[in-house]
């Protein structure tokens, strides 16, 4: 008789388990909701950031397998799989089976942060109360923004489409970009979203035997961050130099030329199409005439007599030329930037530093040969040495150029901006992806770099977006076709821009000390347990009769 009604509580305590059981089309629903959730971030219809909230399915996930660690990793990378797929599907333009190849690599962040999202970093099994919600998405966030660094490094680096970016519509927030780069505004991201999920999931786990529960630690802890960032992000927009020390009249070529494998370019056509629209632009008396890398395989140095119709131009009103070209030595081919002056003097040479993977080498390519198949391109180039500044003598100027990608690589860019240049000016040819969101990613993963240094941005680009951004990440020049095309079509972006001197950032003197910080904290419980461990142990050794 004593022994039924415990039977009777095990049946229960069966059947409740059995109700709780999730569904195995969670497994794919929670990743597949987050994808999405991140990925309208990236639509310019969308009228605000999801970003927000966009992990917390994925870390809904991660608390239901929290004893399954290859299932959690799983919903990582299907997350991972989903999102890149969304973003980076116009890369197929080009090489189907090299976006394959990348989406399937990247995925692997993803799935590496729920993987080590467990025990003793994360704790879902602990009992509902601020201290471990705070702790645990700390933990969150810092693992996020680790394998965010990692990423933009390893193996050449992609960087693109950081949590970070999602926020790029809100010109206030992301301020605090100059305070500690993109990865600071994406630990704020991650952190909110570990935060909202432990409160969310106290209140919803909450036993009406226990105590009220009622997340005010928590809230006021978000309130506070949204606050100081909101108030730091409105002093720094009104707080702008009065004096506008510098100016520059400038005029971008955008000459869409088509990039397909299967349609070749003439260049002579393509050459003139050039020269034609920079003739259009000396209406405007520009100081500075710019033309995107080169889409068509330009070179000024093995064929000098293309710069005689520049020459003629200049001639007739004064102005500096910048234009992508290509320069070849005995054993190596460089993708270069080059600045000629005025008729007689010697051009400036920056030869691209960081070169896109499968784009303009192949990694691993003597070891791997197969991987040359991916891609249609069989031509290594070389990547310059070190950074260089060109120098402009009207106006008096320093510019940082850059080539392609090289805009959207925080850390090269504040390596380069180390040597106190007063513009950067991006050429790039995102033609090959054409009406395609590629070139307007580009654009918004570039942004960043003008609030973090305090530095204008000047692209020129093949087939837009061609933009000049001011030194808080406002657009405030921009060429479009009938108001809205910004891809796609021939133009001038022509322009006069005054701006300030650039102040030195927080992060320009610091750099990504959020990293080192993370690092930190991710160590810190591995240090507190040890550390109690041999407390333990040495309190029991002092009892009476215990054994040293």
């Amino acid at each position: 008789m004593i022994n039924r009604p415990m039977d009777n509580l095990k049946i229960k305590e069966k059947k409740t388990k059995r109700i709780f059981i999730p569904s195995p089309l969670l497994f794919f629903a929670f990743p597949l909701l987050s994808a999405i959730l991140l990925g309208l971030c990236f639509n310019p219809k969308t009228p605000f950031s999801l970003g927000w909230i966009s992990l917390i399915p994925l870390l809904a996930s991660a608390d239901l397998y929290q004893q399954d660690p290859w299932k959690r990793m799983g919903c990582g990378y299907l997350f991972g799989i989903f999102f890149f797929s969304l973003s980076f599907w116009w890369i197929g333009l080009v090489t189907v089976a090299g976006t394959a190849l990348l989406i399937a690599y990247l995925a692997l962040y993803p799935a590496l942060w729920l993987l080590a999202l467990s025990r003793p970093l994360v704790n879902f099994s602990s009992p509902s109360s601020s201290p471990s919600n705070m702790l645990n998405a700390l933990a969150v966030a810092n693992l996020w923004i680790i394998l965010e660094w990692v990423r933009s490094w390893l193996f050449s680096g992609f960087s693109w489409n950081a949590l970070a970016a999602s926020a790029y519509k809100n010109i206030t927030l992301i301020q605090i970009c100059s305070l500690g780069g993109v990865f600071f505004l994406s630990w704020l991201i991650a952190f909110t979203n570990g935060l909202l999920y432990f409160s969310i999931r106290g209140l919803l786990k909450h036993d009406a035997s226990q105590l009220p529960y009622f997340p005010k630690m928590e809230a006021a802890t978000l309130t506070l961050l949204f606050g100081l960032c909101f108030f730091y992000g409105v002093h720094r927009l009104n707080s702008l130099p009065d004096e506008k020390a510098l100016k520059l009249r400038y005029a971008a070529i955008q000459p869409n030329i088509p990039q397909d494998l299967n349609i070749p370019v003439d260049p002579e056509e393509a050459f003139l199409e050039e020269i034609r629209l920079s003739r259009q632009s000396l209406s405007f008396k520009p100081d500075l005439v710019c033309w995107p890398e080169s889409p068509f395989g330009l070179d000024f140095f093995s064929s000098p007599n293309l710069l005689e119709p520049i020459r003629k131009l200049q001639a007739a009103h004064p102005f500096s030329f910048l234009s992508g070209s290509f320069k070849a030595t005995s054993n190596e081919l460089f993708n270069v930037a080059v600045l000629f002056k005025y008729p007689g003097e010697d051009p400036e040479v920056y030869a691209k530093n960081r070169l896109v993977p499968f784009g303009e080498f192949i990694p691993l390519a003597h070891v791997f040969p197969f991987l040359r198949k991916l891609v249609p391109f069989q031509i290594d180039l070389s990547a310059g040495r070190e950074p260089t500044l060109f120098s402009l003598e009207n106006p008096r100027l320093k510019i940082a150029p850059l080539i392609c990608f090289e805009d959207t690589i925080a850390s090269y860019v504040r390596k380069m901006t180390a040597q106190k240049p007063d513009l950067m000016i991006d050429l790039t040819n995102d033609g090959w992806f054409k009406d395609s969101p590629g070139a307007f990613l580009h654009m918004i993963n570039a942004l960043f770099r003008t609030v973090e240094l305090d530095i204008p941005l000047l692209r020129c680009t093949n087939t837009g977006v061609s933009v000049w951004i001011d030194q808080r990440g406002r657009i405030t020049n921009i060429l479009t076709q009938n108001g809205a095309k910004t891809v796609d079509f021939k133009g001038i972006l022509l322009g006069e821009a005054y701006w300030h001197h650039p102040v030195e950032t927080p992060y320009q003197k610091f750099g990504d000390w959020i990293i080192l910080l993370a690092f930190i904290g991710l160590v810190f419980p591995f240090f507190i347990k040890e550390n109690k461990g041999q407390n333990q142990l040495q309190a029991t050794s002092l009892k009476p009769g215990s054994k040293t």
